[in-house]
């Protein structure tokens, strides 16, 4: 089979794997949300740079440089993230010892995929290449 069939395959486990984490590790937040009412320090920057991200893309796209979408939506989206935390912080915790855990557990688990998926995409290319 192709390598680019095998990099697709191995791009989408990775983004359902990354998918479950999200939902695991964000279920101790959710909890304390509905407890508190209350979102912990950080919640609209992540937010922010996430819509930032999302917004960025068609303009990359249409500037025929993917990549520059996200780089010109990212900091858009942390300014726009960090005016709404100054917004509403009194509306804002700390986070929870569980919710520092799993925050270690989400960052360390998305580097390492990334890890994982940088090599795989080498092997595949220098397979590819061959």
């Amino acid at each position: 089979m192709q390598p680019i069939f095998w990099m697709i395959i191995i791009i989408a486990v990775l983004v359902v794997i990354i998918g479950i984490i999200a939902i695991i590790t964000s279920k101790p937040s959710r909890e304390e949300y509905k407890r508190t009412g209350k979102h912990p320090k950080g919640h609209y920057i992540g937010m922010g740079m996430a819509f930032g991200i999302a917004l960025g893309m068609p303009f990359g796209v249409a500037l025929d440089n993917i990549a520059f979408g996200p780089g010109l939506g990212l900091p858009i989206g942390l300014a726009i993230g960090m005016a709404m935390e100054q917004k509403y912080k009194d509306k804002l915790r700390e986070l929870t010892p569980v919710e520092k855990k799993m925050k270690k557990i989400a960052v360390l688990s998305a580097f390492s995929f990334l890890i994982v998926g940088m090599i795989a995409g080498f092997v595949l290319f220098w397979l590819g290449a061959k």
